[in-house]
C-alpha cells in the first residue's frame, strides 16, 4: 500500500481522535492511571478533537494508506508547537512518523517558520530518541499537567526545521 500524506479536514477529526486514543492506550499505559486510561481518556481525547478550532497558521496532516494510519498536529500561535504525532500501534516502525514530521517541517518552512518545539513524556524514551534522530535537541524538563495528572516531560526543540 502506498502512503499518502495530506492536509486533514474537519471530517477527519473523529478518526484522528480514534488514532490518538489507540496510540495513547498503547504508549502511555504505564504513565497515567489505569482507570483513567480504561475509559476517561476516550472521552477526553474525543472531546478535544470535536472542539478544535483551527487557525490559518495551524497544520494538521494525516497519513493514509487505505485508511488513516497517523497524524501530526502543529499549532502556530505564534511559535510552532508540535502538539501531537501519533501513528497506529499496528503501523509503527514503518517510517510513517518520519514522513509526517518531514511533511510538517516542509509546511512550516513554506509558512516562514524555521523553528518548532514539543513536549514529550520523560518515560517515552523511544519517542525522545526518534525526535533526536530527526534533529531535535532536549532543552528543558518540567512537570506537565496532563488531564489533571502530573507527568515529568522533556522539551525538544528544532532550531532549523530544514534538518528534519
Amino acid at each position: 500500500m502506498e502512503l499518502t500524506i495530506r492536509r486533514a479536514t474537519q471530517a477527519d477529526f473523529q478518526e484522528i481522535a480514534a488514532i490518538h486514543i489507540e496510540s495513547w492506550k498503547d504508549a502511555y499505559a504505564d504513565v497515567l492511571p489505569a482507570a483513567f486510561m480504561a475509559g476517561q481518556i476516550d472521552q477526553n481525547l474525543a472531546q478535544h478533537w470535536s472542539e478544535i478550532e483551527m487557525q490559518n497558521e495551524d497544520i494538521v496532516l494525516v497519513a493514509e494508506e487505505d485508511f488513516l494510519v497517523g497524524f501530526v498536529a502543529v499549532w502556530c500561535r505564534p511559535v510552532p508547537f508540535l502538539d501531537n504525532l501519533h501513528v497506529r500501534p499496528s503501523h509503527r516502525s514503518n517510517k510513517i512518523g518520519s514522513a509526517l514530521m518531514k511533511a510538517a517541517a516542509k509546511e512550516l518552512i513554506k509558512k516562514g517558520h524555521q523553528t518548532a518545539y514539543l513536549w514529550v513524556f520523560e518515560s517515552n524514551e523511544k519517542a525522545i530518541r526518534f525526535y533526536e534522530r530527526l534533529g531535535g535537541s532536549q532543552t528543558d524538563q518540567a512537570t506537565q499537567n496532563i488531564f489533571g495528572y502530573d507527568v515529568p516531560s522533556r522539551k525538544i526543540e528544532w532550531d532549523n526545521l530544514a534538518r528534519i
